[in-house]
């Protein structure tokens, strides 16, 4: 892998080892990067000038990465069993919606930059329509909003002093990416299975769903934790072969 960090040095004259690892926390970190924001250009297109580096870099530990050059994104997903993330069910039937809302705008032709522009309002009273259940309160939404964001999957405008509670959003076309094909099956599925659960019984019935959204920092976190326990087993090798 040295070796291949190498010579994409030799391509890249004015470019530093610095800035290949900058790049790959960056992705690592965002999950998906736009050519389109201004924070995250300058690694958007070393990665993709260097997209054979970065995905024999990124599939050595267990991620796939996605191009999309027309819609100027890029980002990773795991491989295997890990692509699954385990969300709450408030979050799993909201990111349902946000993929059929994007669907319907793309029908429509409304999708600008491969944007597709909704409200926060627009969203919950499709939440309603979709699901039958209540809304989640305010305080509940903006935390639902910030996973999303964080994850890439969409973009919070600033909401009109008039409607402060309305807040506008962006869905990138990475909700096709961690929302499966059959989006309407796995929303009516969560619905029909929540019936007759109590409140304690509905985290246990999203933990079980299999909505794809993708899993960054957990897999982060348990490669790190793997890595400490390697560590710490070499640690204690040592010192029986010293006893």
């Amino acid at each position: 892998m040295l070796g291949d960090l190498q010579k994409a040095l030799e391509r890249n004259e004015k470019t530093t080892e610095y800035d290949f690892v900058r790049a790959a926390n960056s992705l690592l970190t965002n999950q998906f990067l736009y050519a389109d924001r201004p924070a995250q250009r300058d690694n958007y297109f070393l990665i993709a000038q260097n997209m054979s580096y970065f995905r024999n870099l990124f599939s050595a530990i267990g991620w796939s990465v996605v191009y999309q050059p027309d819609e100027a994104y890029l980002g990773i997903v795991p491989q295997g069993e890990e692509r699954v993330m385990r969300l709450k069910l408030d979050e799993s039937l909201l990111l349902l919606c946000l993929r059929q809302m994007y669907e319907q705008k793309l029908e429509n032709f409304e999708v600008e930059g491969g944007k597709a522009y909704i409200t926060s309002d627009e969203m919950l009273s499709t939440y309603q329509s979709l699901t039958g259940k209540e809304i989640p309160n305010e305080t509940r939404l903006k935390e639902i909003l910030a996973l999303f964001a964080r994850h890439g999957v969409i973009e919070r405008g600033k909401a009109d002093e008039t409607d402060p509670k309305n807040i506008p959003l962006g869905i990138y076309p990475t909700i096709r990416q961690v929302v499966v094909e059959d989006y309407i099956r796995q929303l009516e599925a969560l619905c029909d299975m929540e019936g007759g659960s109590d409140d304690s019984n509905l985290e246990d019935v999203s933990d079980e769903s299999e909505t794809a959204a993708e899993s960054t920092s957990k897999a982060a976190e348990e490669s790190a934790d793997e890595e400490e326990i390697k560590h710490e087993s070499d640690v204690e090798e040592g010192s029986d072969e010293t006893a």
